[in-house]
């Protein structure tokens, strides 16, 4: 996979309801202006809740009019759904089904380290990168400023929906 043609997806869990129809937006807007203007091709998601799912999802809607973009799911464990609700076991089966590739970063079972294994995994294999971080301290925000540290392009939705005039 050629790293200046990937970007990846990282945000929170818990996204602000009164937001989320205009974060899908943005979240397709930005994916468009990468694959029109730097020619990306492939989208890694987390496949963890909130952000992470509503990214892999917007690349595959995005497929129908991009078919040639890929969606690479890059799993932290094998078990990482054991607590989700039916209703997110289904959609992250859903979406595990129409990606291009899953891979997991860690062939055991859930350890304190797995996530952030597998988000350092990520930006080693991006060079662009689309979050959603309203709180620096937490996962995302850490991911965020380890992205920046490689010199990665990050592009953070909450910047955009919270300048609005």
């Amino acid at each position: 996979m050629d790293r200046t043609r990937t970007c990846f997806f990282t945000g929170h869990r818990k996204l602000p309801s009164d937001k989320k129809e205009k974060i899908k937006q943005s979240i397709k807007q930005n994916i468009e202006t990468l694959i029109v203007s730097y020619d990306v091709k492939n989208f890694i998601s987390g496949g963890a809740l909130g952000f992470d799912t509503m990214a892999a999802e917007a690349v595959t809607e995005l497929k129908m009019s991009y078919p040639h973009i890929k969606l690479y799911m890059y799993i932290p464990c094998h078990n990482q759904d054991v607590l989700w609700s039916q209703d997110n076991k289904k959609k992250y089966a859903d979406i595990l089904s129409k990606s291009d590739e899953v891979i997991y970063i860690s062939d055991k079972p859930y350890s304190k380290d797995c996530m952030y294994k597998r988000n350092l995994k990520m930006i080693e294999d991006s060079f662009f990168c689309i979050a959603f971080c309203i709180n620096s301290r937490s996962g995302t925000g850490f991911t965020i400023r380890n992205a920046i540290e490689a010199h990665k392009h990050v592009f953070n939705i909450a910047d955009e929906l919270y300048n609005e005039k």
